[in-house]
This record gives structure tokens, sequence and C-alpha cells, in this order.
């Protein structure tokens, strides 16, 4: 091989290594992001109580996409986001401006009832470390 080439797996590696050993991979045990959100001993983050009556707004959660990218919703119009993790890996949907976190596990789904915001665009992004840099962001908004 290439010195060169041999290089640069060489530095691929250590990064792989250094990313396991800062954040963690999906393996039993896994505490990877901030305290607040371990992933390993939960199904997912508590929602918040549901709304009876009110719409149901779907949004999946695909290694490392938020399907639809853009939510949107009626002004003052509660809602029911129902997040489901289609991918391999734990996943969240974080709304800061918000308030909001629901973290998924693979395969589950959580729903939570949120009330709508004052006409706007809310970024939202999912926290786990790197998704958010590999593009898994999205907007909420509010008409």
């Amino acid at each position: 091989m290439h010195g060169m080439a041999l290089g640069g797996v060489v530095l691929i590696v250590l990064a792989f290594l250094a990313m396991g050993m800062l954040g963690g991979w999906n393996m039993p045990g896994w505490r990877g992001g901030p305290p607040h959100m371990d992933w390993s001993s939960r199904g997912g983050s508590p929602a918040q109580p549901t709304v009876a009556g009110a719409p149901v707004v779907p949004v999946s959660l695909v290694d490392f996409t938020f399907r639809p990218r853009d939510i949107r919703v009626r002004t003052e119009q509660p809602f029911n986001l129902q997040v489901t993790n289609q991918g391999g890996i734990p996943h969240d949907l974080t709304i800061p401006a918000l308030g909001v976190q629901v973290v998924v596990r693979p395969g589950q789904q959580v729903i939570t009832g949120l009330q709508a915001p004052v006409p706007g665009t809310y970024d939202f992004y999912c926290s786990v470390p790197g998704h958010r840099e590999a593009g898994m962001v999205g907007r909420l908004i509010v008409e």
C-alpha cells in the first residue's frame, strides 16, 4: 500500500476510535450525549400528555434525516407530534426554542402533545452527537 494511502487509513481508524471513546456507539450501556439523555435505560423520552382531539402530525426519524423536513402546523392549534424512529440507531427531535426534546429508540414511536407556538419558523434537529452535523435538521413552521 502506498505510504499516503496507509496514512489516510490510519487517520480514519483513529477518528473512529476517538468517536467511540468520546461519544460511544449504539452499544448496550451507551451513554452518549448530555447526562439527561440516557438512551440505554429507557425506551424514549417521557412524552408530554397527548392533546385529546388534536390533529396528529407524523414525523419519521431515519438515519440521518427527518421526513418530512418541514413540519407545518396552524397558529394557536394544539397538535400531537407522532415521532417514529425508522432508523437503526437512537435519534431525537429537539426544538430548542420550545424546550422540546423527544428521544426515540430504533423501531419505536413516541407521541407528545404540543401547544402551537406563535407564528414563525422553529429549527429542530437530532441532538445525538454528529447527527445534526450530518444534516439531520428540519423546521417547524407555524402559520
